[in-house]
């Protein structure tokens, strides 16, 4: 008993950690590029998008150079991950306050999210069941053009945005060198060490109650590592901005998908099941669903967050029943 109450703990603790430490990482690099005269916009677009996302490529690399032959928690935690923030987050946020869709996010951002949506199973199936380096490295380049894509459209309004932002907001004063420096380098280290721990309780876990390492990086692990981007979303929602959750859960898939598995699949390359092909297919339908929602009529209402969210419900039940019987 004591022994399931300390795993249990770790879990969570894993998960402040995890948090915390991509706060701290964020806050540490955005002073040190605002240090640098590096522009707000191009900030939030690398940096902090890549923050939010910090916690799931520890868990995943974490976890993929630990076991290499089982993909359980790399794949499961990264898909689950992109579909709680479609269906969970999304849904939550729409629930709270509908989602204005911009005409901008329709013939940019959503291309980006299908096309990343689709090369994931094709590149399961043609790498013959595996997360090959060679897919990993695809999946690399395109994370880079989808970069060098984003700044470059960013500069082409970056005046146009920076001046309303300072219009907007008070200056800020960034942190000292030395804080900043602090700040990042513990941030990371943070990030990485609760990756770790999260990795260690949550495959004791699994195989304690008999369930499978997929089902538990689909799940719990994947909620965990999405506490940055639901804690966001919602904030977001409630502040009457919910159209920003739909830019931070698109920012957020593209780089799990591109950069962190694609990571993961070049560190460690590792076996894919059917399963993973199934669940691909399903973050794949979720992102095709929000796409017709969100092109009828520029906006995600209440109605389509309940289905959002009943969505999640059946899925759930989907996979907690394929892993039991």
């Amino acid at each position: 008993m004591l022994h399931w109450i300390i795993m249990i703990a770790g879990l969570i603790i894993s998960f402040i950690l995890l948090v915390k430490g991509a706060d701290f990482f964020v806050d540490g690099c955005v002073s040190i590029a605002r240090l640098l005269r590096v522009p707000d916009l191009i900030i939030g677009l690398t940096i902090v998008a890549m923050g939010t996302s910090a916690p799931e490529a520890a868990v995943s690399i974490s976890s993929a150079v630990s076991n290499s032959e089982n993909a359980g928690i790399t794949v499961g935690n990264l898909l689950g991950s992109n579909l709680l923030n479609i269906l969970i987050i999304l849904g939550v946020s729409a629930v709270i306050v509908p989602i204005s869709v911009q005409s901008s996010l329709l013939k940019k951002d959503f291309p980006l999210l299908l096309g990343s949506a689709i090369i994931v199973p094709l590149l399961f199936i043609t790498g013959g069941m595996r997360g090959t380096r060679f897919s990993g490295f695809v999946l690399e380049i395109m994370f880079i053009i989808f970069m060098v894509w984003t700044v470059i459209n960013a500069n082409t309004s970056r005046k146009t945005v920076i001046d309303r932002r300072e219009d907007q907001q008070p200056d800020e004063k960034p942190l000292s060198v030395p804080k900043s420096i602090i700040y990042a380098v513990g941030g990371l280290a943070v990030v990485i060490g609760g990756g770790q721990l999260a990795v260690y309780c949550a495959k004791d876990i699994a195989h304690g109650i008999g369930i499978s390492e997929s089902l538990i990086g689909l799940t719990v692990v994947a909620l965990g590592t999405s506490l940055p981007e639901l804690i966001t979303s919602v904030v977001s929602a409630r502040k009457g901005k919910s159209d920003l959750a739909l830019g931070n859960v698109i920012g957020s898939n593209l780089f799990n998908i591109l950069m962190v598995m694609g990571l993961s699949m070049i560190i460690a390359p590792f076996d894919v099941t059917m399963k993973n092909v199934i669940d691909s297919l399903c973050v794949l339908a979720a992102s095709i669903i929000c796409y017709v929602f969100a092109a009828t009529r520029k906006k995600i209402g209440r109605a389509e967050g309940m289905v959002f969210i009943l969505s999640y419900a059946v899925y759930l039940t989907y996979i907690i029943a394929r892993d039991v019987i």
